[in-house]
């Protein structure tokens, strides 16, 4: 055998070798980004989920302390309704839950579907080549080889087969990783739909949770209102709720007024100007500013409900006592819808024994208005609000269901049925 052809008998050698032995090789490893796209923010609503959780489990405990110890009903009653309104907010979030593990399951669904069906047509394309290859046979490929006119011819040849070998391995391995990451698909897809099961099951357990303490609190209204020794305690807390209400608003008037006052001092530094030289912040009458245009035409904060709660001077109809109430009480179905009356700021979001849940929006140049005895609240504090956005839903007080109303101007007390528009 002369050097040609043994040159030539080793290169056929080498490429029908690296035909025959077509590599499967194991992957590096799997994708795991579908893994991974929502294990932060799952983990993210199970810690909220947790906290709100231990909030509920702290006030039933204190609930069933102060009947061990038979203390006041209406501060048991305090803790009925911050517990409840816990529960709500749980059972909101556990509906997002459920909402957002329904588009997840939906996109991995597809997702897997899309999956597999690549993986189909990627074993067709694949059983195709390795027929043709076995259909073609070695001989073939000798043949291909041996028949080359010349060595460039050949190597040219080899080349080919060798790629058309190297494509058959590389279909191999990705259908391997096709394989593996479709079972993670499924595993996770499995995961997900246990996750949604616990999370209905959870929902259902909460709002029968939510029932049983609402019942209980009803009970102990009845009890309450049917009590007329807690009668004067009840004033009280009224007392107190509305004068903690009036400081709030005064604290936040002094807060935008020392603003106010740095703002104009920093520009005056700006301008070179000495403190003496400052003049004092002009006193804007009501009917100038923005809000108090509005004065007649502002929306109701509830869609319906009778005013049964006067500003101002109230007459008991059976007690015969007179208090003085700094806004009105709308009797409303409970859980009706409360709106902002404008635009605003959520300054305070809290709870307040007397009014319960409650709000405080600002409106600017001065104006607050607050909303009590909530049920449940849909915005947070620094949220920005519309006229006529939902805010939360209404509650009920002692004297039955309704949304407590205040609005202030500068700290003076302003009657809101002078404000809202005409039924």
């Amino acid at each position: 055998m002369d050097k040609h052809s043994l040159s030539m008998h080793i290169l056929l050698r080498n490429t029908i070798f690296s035909l025959v032995l077509i590599s499967l090789a194991t992957p590096d490893g799997v994708d795991t980004a579908f893994a991974q796209q929502t294990g932060s923010s799952v983990q993210g609503r199970r810690s909220e989920l947790k906290k709100l959780r231990d909030e509920i489990q702290r006030f039933e405990t204190r609930i069933k302390d102060s009947e061990k110890r038979e203390q006041s009903t209406l501060h048991r009653l305090d803790d009925y309704d911050r517990q409840n309104s816990l529960i709500r907010v749980l059972l909101d979030k556990l509906t997002e839950e459920i909402a957002q593990n329904q588009k997840d399951i939906a996109v991995a669904q597809l997702n897997l579907s899309t999956a597999e069906n690549e993986l189909r047509l990627l074993k067709r394309e694949y059983a195709r080549t390795v027929l043709n290859m076995y259909k073609r046979g070695r001989t073939h490929d000798t043949e291909l080889l041996l028949s080359s006119r010349s060595v460039n011819e050949l190597f040219i040849r080899s080349k080919y087969l060798r790629a058309y070998s190297e494509r058959a391995r590389k279909d191999a391995k990705e259908i391997r990783l096709r394989k593996e990451k479709i079972e993670l698909q499924k595993a996770q897809l499995e995961r997900r739909l246990e996750e949604q099961q616990l999370a209905i099951n959870e929902r259902r357990s909460e709002e029968q949770s939510l029932q049983r303490s609402l019942a209980q609190h009803r009970q102990l209204l009845q009890k309450v209102r049917q009590d007329k020794q807690s009668y004067e305690q009840q004033l009280r807390r009224k007392r107190e709720a509305a004068q903690r209400v009036e400081r709030i608003i005064a604290d936040l008037i002094e807060r935008e007024r020392r603003r106010l006052e740095e703002e104009r001092r920093k520009k005056a530094r700006a301008e070179n100007k000495t403190d003496t030289e400052l003049k004092d912040l002009p006193s804007v009458p009501i009917s100038s500013t923005a809000f108090g245009r509005l004065q007649g035409r502002l929306p109701w904060p509830v869609s319906q409900g009778a005013v049964v709660g006067y500003f101002g001077e109230n007459t008991h109809p059976t007690q015969g006592t007179v208090t003085l109430s700094p806004g009105i009480d709308i009797a409303v179905p409970n859980g009706s819808a409360v709106r902002s009356v404008a635009d605003g700021l959520v300054k305070i979001r809290s709870f307040i024994a007397g009014y319960g849940n409650l709000l405080i929006i600002e409106h600017g140049e001065g104006f607050f208005t607050v909303y009590a005895h909530l049920s449940t609240i849909s915005v947070k504090e620094g949220q920005k609000v519309k006229a006529g956005q939902t805010i939360g839903k209404s509650g009920e007080g002692l004297s039955g269901p309704r949304l407590h109303f205040e609005l202030y101007w500068n700290e003076k007390k302003q009657d809101p049925l002078i404000w809202l528009s005409k039924r």
